[in-house]
């Protein structure tokens, strides 16, 4: 009888030490998650406040390039408007030239070649200048062509002359948009202060 006791009451110690054991590792189990938890939301604010930091650098830095640009961006639309302006007051004012001054300009500009035509059989074709005017232009610089056809050619892409050696060797144009181009090279400023000065004001 002593022996059932007996073991009866080891029976009882080993299972009140086995619950005691079950609950230190329960209460250890619970402190490590604690811990583990504390440390996850630790890191968790942390790279949240390391994201809301790289996000506030990243937006002060678009701000200030953007403020940065804005002058150049301004000046540029400035340069674009002010171009725009300078070429359509100059072409109104190319498009508006008489048939003298479009044919006296196109003559000073064969002039300047006319010596590659010398003793060539030539083709003169013209846009905004009637065949009597081409031809008083081409009795006083193309004297030296051993020929001349003459031709009016509305592909010509702006109103002028364009003389080409028969040999398709040598083309010569002389219309008002080289004239355009070569005033908008050599005297933009001038052109700009005396065409579309209003550009300027902006």
């Amino acid at each position: 009888m002593e022996e059932i006791v007996s073991a009866e009451a080891i029976k009882g110690e080993i299972l009140d030490d086995a619950r005691k054991r079950a609950a230190s590792l329960l209460e250890e189990a619970e402190q490590e998650s604690a811990r583990t938890a504390a440390a996850i939301e630790g890191k968790a604010v942390s790279m949240v406040e390391e994201i809301m930091r790289a996000s506030e650098a990243r937006s002060l830095r678009y701000r200030m390039e953007t403020m940065a640009r804005f002058p150049l961006e301004r000046t540029r639309m400035r340069a674009v408007f002010v171009d725009k302006a300078l070429r359509e007051a100059l072409e109104a004012f190319i498009e508006a030239l008489p048939e003298a001054r479009i044919a006296g300009l196109s003559e000073s500009m064969l002039a300047a070649g006319a010596s590659f035509l010398a003793g060539r059989d030539v083709a003169l074709a013209r846009k905004g200048i009637s065949e009597s005017t081409a031809r008083a232009v081409a009795g006083r610089v193309l004297s030296a062509a051993a020929s001349v056809i003459f031709s009016e050619d509305p592909s010509i892409p702006a109103p002028g002359l364009v003389a080409r050696v028969l040999d398709g060797s040598v083309v010569l144009r002389a219309t008002m948009d080289l004239i355009e181009e070569r005033l908008l090279d050599r005297s933009r400023g001038e052109l700009a202060k005396a065409l579309s000065a209003e550009a300027l004001s902006l």
